[in-house]
């Protein structure tokens, strides 16, 4: 079957536009290919951001796919950088046929007509696709339907009505704590707080305090220090209105939240909880803050339970949804960060219709799962497996799926400002920890300088595309 009309190269522009975008020459392209392939296959190159455990657990899937049939070959290759590099090989119409993103970086794919929308490759190839699975076996009746997933995982894969890419991995974060800690100090340990006061009132209680000096913090929002802009969530806030494409750092919602992180360099003091956490050792390692004992709980995602397997096996762990502010609190609708890994077909790949039958394949629940055992994290499905709830390293897995599946779970702001939207916030964290200035005013300066990032990115979209906006990738502007 033809590929569909979709499928074609980027503009002239928007290719000069990426370029000019991602301030890198085409010596940052793919890492080069090699390795044996066996003859007559159709060869799809697959670049992954994946190393160690997860890339080991992806080359699974692929074995697994490349067994399954003789016609096809899936190369996987690992390499840094992935988002601009892909950009760049796509504008120089040199692309692998597979990307996997994160969810945060469909944006500027989309809206660089970078990828090929997948309701298109699935119009043209699924069910013909879905035909060749049920004639070796593989599954019958095989479509990748809004239905099997979550509405907030499929919501993920969108932007701006465009279907980008689909769901590979997915995260939530919770609130995760060490159970002998809690017990020592005279706290339930099957009992985490469920309200912000509640969360103040544990780590009070957990914080050791030796000479001046802190031994143990109850609670630091420092540390692993990967998500410094996300506290106003649970307060009721958000960063960014889409329908306006308007920043919201500023609102009252996200002033009350910093305030509230300022609230423990006010009380432990900045400087003493800075020498404190200068001896924390990295995420994955023995010397990991939560392992040792130094930090009693933190905001952390499902995969923190591999690392504690493989250092501290016998740490007896709790895991719940983040404490929220109390006039938001219901425990019906639990709020949390949501990330993805997606997978993306780039426009002008050598072989959408090979890319999409692997991309389907990675899809089969089976497949889903077993991924997301390897990596610890729960499954975008709406309706996970019995073996999966039995064979899960996390046994709070359902309280991530859970999360995953709640109206109120959260993905990063869905503008392509985003990573210098990010930039801000991680600039102005030390300031904000160091009690510089107080909250409002640094949130109302992010929030200037975030709204000039999305203004440039509207106004280009709109020189480039006028009216059409993403007509012709699959939405509406």
């Amino acid at each position: 079957m033809s590929p569909p009309q979709t499928v074609q190269t980027m503009t002239r522009r928007a290719a000069l536009g990426t370029l000019a975008a991602a301030g890198v020459g085409f010596a940052l392209f793919g890492p080069r290919r090699s390795g044996e392939v066996p003859a007559g296959r159709v060869v799809v190159d697959y670049w992954e951001k994946w190393t160690g455990q997860e890339g080991v657990a992806m080359r699974r899937i692929i074995d697994a796919f490349n067994r399954s049939q003789d016609r096809v070959w899936v190369r996987y290759f690992a390499t840094s950088g992935i988002d601009q590099k892909a950009l760049i090989s796509i504008a120089g119409n040199d692309p692998p046929d597979l990307v996997g993103l994160w969810n945060f970086s469909l944006p500027a794919f989309v809206e660089s007509r970078a990828v090929v929308p997948l309701t298109d490759l699935d119009d043209a190839y699924g069910a013909e696709i879905s035909r060749d699975f049920a004639a070796r076996g593989v599954a019958r009746d095989f479509r990748i339907r809004r239905e099997m997933y979550t509405e907030p995982a499929w919501s993920m894969m969108h932007h701006k009505g465009v279907m980008g890419g689909m769901v590979n991995t997915c995260s939530s974060m919770a609130y995760y704590y060490d159970k002998a800690a809690y017990r020592e100090v005279g706290l339930d340990p099957d009992a985490p707080p469920r309200t912000i006061a509640e969360l103040d009132e544990h780590a009070e209680r957990l914080t050791v305090m030796v000479g001046g000096s802190v031994e143990r913090s109850g609670f630091l929002h420092r540390e692993p220090g990967w998500w410094n802009w996300l506290w106003g969530y649970f307060f009721g806030g958000s960063l960014y209105d889409p329908a306006t494409e308007r920043a919201t750092a500023a609102s009252a919602a996200n002033v009350r939240a910093y305030e509230w992180v300022q609230s423990y360099p006010e009380r432990y003091g900045a400087q003493r909880l800075a020498a404190f956490q200068s001896g924390f050792g990295g995420y994955n390692s023995a010397q990991q803050a939560l392992l040792t004992g130094k930090v009693a709980s933190v905001l952390h995602g499902p995969f923190v339970v591999n690392v504690i397997d493989r250092f501290k096996p016998g740490m007896e762990y709790g895991a719940a949804p983040f404490p929220v502010s109390e006039e938001i609190y219901d425990p019906a609708r639990p709020v949390a960060l949501l990330e993805s890994d997606s997978l993306v077909i780039p426009r002008g790949c050598p072989h959408p219709r090979e890319a999409y039958e692997f991309l389907m394949f990675t899809q089969l629940p089976e497949n889903i799962e077993s991924l997301a055992i390897a990596h610890a994290k729960p499954t975008p499905l709406a309706r996970p497996s019995e073996a999966f709830l039995r064979e899960h390293p996390n046994k709070y897995i359902s309280m991530h799926n859970a999360l995953v599946a709640s109206e109120r779970g959260f993905p990063k702001p869905p503008t392509r400002a985003w990573p210098q939207y990010e930039a801000e916030f991680n600039a102005e964290i030390t300031p904000i920890w160091e009690l510089e200035r107080p909250a409002g005013e640094i949130l109302g300066s992010i929030e200037r300088r975030a709204q000039r990032f999305i203004d440039v990115v509207v106004e280009r979209r709109e020189r480039r595309y006028g009216e059409q906006a993403l007509r012709g990738a699959g939405g509406e502007p």
